[in-house]
C-alpha cells in the first residue's frame, strides 16, 4: 500500500482576484519602489501560507485558467459562455506572471491547459489523487466545485474576511440538502449569471433545489413532468435543451490531459529562494517572518 498524502489544490484565479480586490478597495495599491504592482501577489502569498498552515498538506499545487474566453472549450459549446467578462484591472495584469514566479520560488507547480479552466484542472487532479487513495483539499471561491466533494475530496469555499466554509459529503447534505452530483443539476436549472449559463428562465435557487431534491436528478425531474404544475411543466418543456446545455457547461471536467508528479508537488521549499523573491518584491518583515 502506497503512502497516503494530503494534497492541497488551490484555485489560482480565485485567490489572485480575491487578494487583489480585498487590498485595492482600501485605497492604496501596494507597489515596489520601482512601481511594480504587488498587492495581488502579496495577498495571494498570504492566503497560500494561511491555507497551508490550516490544512498542513504534504503536497501543494495551483491550478490556473490559461486562455482567453474565446478559446475555451465551453465557449465552443455555447457562444455566450462568460461573455460578460470584463478585462481585469490594469494593475492586476502584470501580476499574473509575477504570481507564477512567486509560486515557483516555493517550488509549487502551476498547472494550466489551454481551452480549460482552473476548475477542470482541480477536478482532474482531485479525482485522480482521490482514486489513488490520497486526501485532497480544494481551496476555491467557486461553489461549482462542490460537485467534486467525495470521501477523499473536501472543498473549502473562500468567504470574505479570510473565512471559509468547509464541505464534505456530510456537510454538503447538512447545509444544502444535496449530494455532490446534484450540485450540477441545481445549477443547470437556476443558471449562473456570473458565467452566463442560461439555466431555465423563471427558476431561481430555491425552486431549483426543491425540484432536484424532490426528483433526485434532472433526468428524474424530466421523467416526472406530469407531477409538476402546468406552469412549471411548460417552462421546463420549453427550455429543456437549454437546461441540458447548462448542465454540460456546469459540469467540471475530470479527465483533462494534465499531469503533475507528486514528487514535484511536495510542499517543501528552499528558504533562501523564497526570501530572495520576497526581498525583490519588497514584501517586508511580516511576510519574511512567516517563512522562518
Amino acid at each position: 500500500m502506497s503512502h497516503t498524502h494530503k494534497i492541497l489544490l488551490i484555485d489560482g484565479m480565485s485567490f489572485l482576484f480575491r487578494a487583489f480586490y480585498a487590498s485595492s478597495w482600501t485605497g492604496g495599491i501596494r507597489q515596489t519602489s520601482t512601481g511594480t504592482y504587488t498587492n495581488a501577489v502579496y495577498g495571494f502569498t498570504k492566503m497560500m501560507l494561511d491555507y497551508a498552515q490550516l490544512v498542513r498538506p504534504t503536497h501543494l499545487i495551483v491550478g490556473w485558467d490559461v486562455a482567453a474566453r474565446e478559446t475555451l472549450i465551453r465557449s465552443q459549446w455555447y457562444d455566450g459562455y462568460k461573455a460578460n467578462r470584463v478585462e481585469p484591472p490594469m494593475e492586476l495584469i502584470p501580476q499574473f506572471s509575477l504570481v507564477k514566479e512567486l509560486t515557483d520560488a516555493f517550488s509549487v507547480p502551476n498547472i494550466g491547459l489551454a481551452g480549460y479552466e482552473g476548475d477542470d484542472i482541480l477536478g482532474t487532479l482531485s479525482t485522480r489523487f482521490g482514486q489513488e487513495g490520497h486526501q485532497v483539499v480544494i481551496a476555491t471561491g467557486d461553489y461549482d466545485s462542490l460537485q467534486l466533494v467525495s470521501d477523499r475530496v473536501a472543498v473549502k469555499i473562500l468567504k470574505n474576511g479570510g473565512k471559509h466554509e468547509h464541505y464534505t459529503p456530510e456537510s454538503l447534505q447538512a447545509l444544502r440538502g444535496i449530494v455532490p452530483e446534484q450540485v450540477i443539476d441545481v445549477k443547470a436549472l437556476q443558471g449562473d449569471t456570473s458565467d452566463c449559463i442560461p439555466g431555465c428562465p423563471g427558476i431561481g435557487e430555491k425552486t431549483a433545489h426543491k425540484l432536484v431534491i424532490e426528483h433526485g436528478s434532472l433526468d428524474g425531474l424530466y421523467a416526472n413532468l406530469h407531477a409538476c404544475t402546468p406552469k412549471m411543466r411548460a417552462k421546463l418543456e420549453e427550455h429543456q435543451e437549454q437546461v441540458y446545455l447548462s448542465k454540460k457547461l456546469a459540469t467540471i471536467l475530470t479527465d483533462v490531459p494534465v499531469s503533475v508528479s507528486l514528487e514535484e508537488a511536495k510542499w517543501e521549499y528552499d528558504l533562501d529562494r523564497v526570501k530572495a523573491k520576497f526581498t525583490e518584491l519588497e514584501f517586508g518583515n511580516t511576510m519574511l517572518n512567516r517563512v522562518g
